[in-house]
């Protein structure tokens, strides 16, 4: 679910500015009428951080909640908080009411700043928060991802449109993961994934890639079927 409801992007995830660290936007802002900030995903609050006045960190993210999701890949960054209603070691499920948006710290005006980062946080490692979230990296009223662009899934199945579609459907099926085109697939779900196999391709789409290629589409099959043996 997003971290607010009713939501609209105001300032995108990439914009360069010279005046962040890395001279663009690492994350998404968001802001609504509706001020609750929710968790997106379920997790582990390691940080909860309120001060009065511009916040815990008023310099930068004002007051403000991080969440390490429950498969200890990514840190969620919730910042400018008005208000925190989550403590450090919080076990949190999703739409857990987390804190109130504000605009705590270095922030013009209330929004939700909403960041995603490989663990850990303080790496500065972070992904794409709109790919993250299912919605595009536009300012205005949110837009849904299409299904081919959607999310960020722990495993990636890609392969070419064709006789390989049938072993592709039969592996995503058995590890109850989806198929995406080899041309479509996100530079950032290649690079989030934690398993990617590709179907009837050689091509070496990230060093954790396996590449399932038969001589045949016979031979293809059959090598798919050997792996959900092992699994």
């Amino acid at each position: 679910m997003l971290p607010l409801k009713s939501a609209r992007v105001t300032y995108p995830y990439g914009v360069k500015n010279k005046r962040y660290r890395k001279g663009f936007h690492t994350g998404i802002d968001l802001a609504s009428t509706e001020t609750p900030i929710y968790a997106s995903v379920p997790g582990t609050v390691i940080e909860a951080r309120y001060a009065l006045g511009k916040g815990a960190d008023p310099a930068g993210w004002g007051n403000y909640v991080i969440i390490r999701t429950c498969n200890g890949l990514y840190d969620l960054i919730h910042a400018h908080l008005a208000a925190v209603n989550v403590v450090y070691g919080q076990t949190i499920k999703e739409g857990t009411v987390l804190g109130i948006m504000g605009s705590t710290g270095n922030s013009s005006g209330p929004h939700l700043h909403f960041e995603v980062r490989r663990v850990p946080w303080g790496s500065r490692d972070e992904i794409n928060p709109a790919i993250f979230l299912g919605i595009e990296n536009k300012k205005g009223a949110i837009e849904r991802l299409s299904e081919e662009k959607k999310g960020i899934s722990p495993t990636l199945i890609l392969c070419n449109p064709g006789p390989d579609e049938r072993a592709a459907a039969y592996l995503a099926d058995y590890l109850k993961a989806s198929v995406s085109c080899l041309a479509d697939a996100s530079a950032e779900s290649i690079y989030c994934a934690e398993r990617i196999y590709v179907i009837g391709s050689t091509a070496k789409v990230s060093p954790q890639a396996i590449n399932i290629v038969g001589t045949d589409r016979y031979d293809t099959c059959q090598k798919v079927l050997a792996i959900c043996q092992r699994h």
